[in-house]
């Protein structure tokens, strides 16, 4: 087992300076940070940061090692980005899995004895990236809602069934709300001259 990888590290952010900064910026402001927590400073030394500044600035105050960090700044900041766009994306993935676990559905249903599907099949009905459908697979795998079949194929499990069935309920419940209460048969009343002598009579 190799060494555990390093997070990457924004060394402007360690020197408090901007990526677009000056060298003569950078100096200016390691130094005035390196003079605050030298370790002789009584008040406000501090061993741990002043390693981290002086680090800093060996790389970004050399042309060679600042533009080798400032590649793998860019790469990590769009792995971010990557990041928060894929963490945005839940409700379109919630969609997607209903939709897939309604596709073993179907096929159980369709053929009961032989409800697999190649992941081939899947990835063709789907129309998502293989890396986004082994996403949902291992989701699926999780949650004991699909197996794996004798055949290699996959297939839905029976709280797979409940599951599907579960949210058709759910969503049925709000219609069903929605509707108005259904009341006995309308009764026509007529107004005729009878009527009326009867509900006086009855007052009276």
């Amino acid at each position: 087992m190799g060494p555990a990888k390093r997070e990457f590290v924004d060394l402007y952010e360690v020197l408090e300076v901007s990526s677009n900064a000056s060298f003569e910026t950078i100096e200016r402001v390691f130094r005035h940070l390196a003079a605050r927590y030298h370790p002789d400073v009584a008040e406000s030394g501090d061993r741990n940061r002043f390693t981290e500044l002086v680090n800093a600035f060996d790389v970004l105050g050399n042309p060679q090692s600042r533009a080798a960090h400032d590649a793998a700044l860019d790469r990590y900041r769009k792995q971010q980005a990557e990041l928060l766009a894929n963490a945005s994306r839940t409700s379109e993935d919630f969609a997607e899995r209903h939709k897939l676990l309604s596709l073993f559905y179907g096929q159980r249903r369709r053929d009961f004895k032989q409800p697999g599907l190649g992941i081939s099949t899947i990835e063709s009905a789907m129309k998502i990236p293989l890396e986004l459908l082994e996403f949902h697979l291992w989701y699926f795998r999780e949650k004991n809602w699909i197996k794996r079949e004798e055949s290699g194929l996959l297939s839905i499990t029976c709280e797979g069934v409940d599951e599907i069935e579960a949210r058709e309920l759910a969503r049925q419940s709000p219609m069903q709300a929605a509707q108005p209460a259904q009341s006995g048969p309308l009764i026509e009343v007529r107004d005729n001259p009878a009527s009326r002598a009867i509900a006086r009579s009855t007052v009276s």
